[in-house]
């Protein structure tokens, strides 16, 4: 003798409150008299990997990077969703993009010295 796991409950989508299409006779008839026109959802740029690094930077950088993300945060006054909220990890990768687009000639920098001084630092 097999027992049912739910016993004489009935199926699980009775107490959703969910009807399905063809037993609710107001989507039926609203699927008759608006065509059936599919929304496309917006393409978004395919996203990179990201990559952990490990560096070190000084306390008071470290502070100044936690205390400029809650500030720009503290900006919106909607709430933002979790994806768009700036944190440090996203102050870095900024300084990165600038890094990168900064007209330093790279084969002469030797040392950290030289390199702040070609970004008049």
């Amino acid at each position: 003798m097999t027992k049912k796991k739910m016993g004489s409950l009935g199926r699980l989508s009775q107490f959703s409150g969910i009807k399905r299409q063809e037993e609710d006779p107001a989507v039926l008839q609203s699927a008759a008299v608006e065509p059936n026109v599919e929304e496309v959802p917006p393409v978004s740029p395919p996203k990179e990997k990201l990559a952990t690094i490990n560096t070190k930077i000084t306390r008071a950088q470290q502070q100044w990077l936690t205390d400029t993300a809650r500030t720009v945060r503290e900006n919106n006054s909607d709430p933002v969703p979790p994806s768009e909220r700036v944190f440090p990890q996203h102050l870095i990768g900024v300084a990165v993009e600038l890094l990168q687009k900064a007209e330093v000639d790279w084969n002469q920098v030797r040392n950290v010295e030289e390199l702040r001084n070609q970004l008049n630092l």
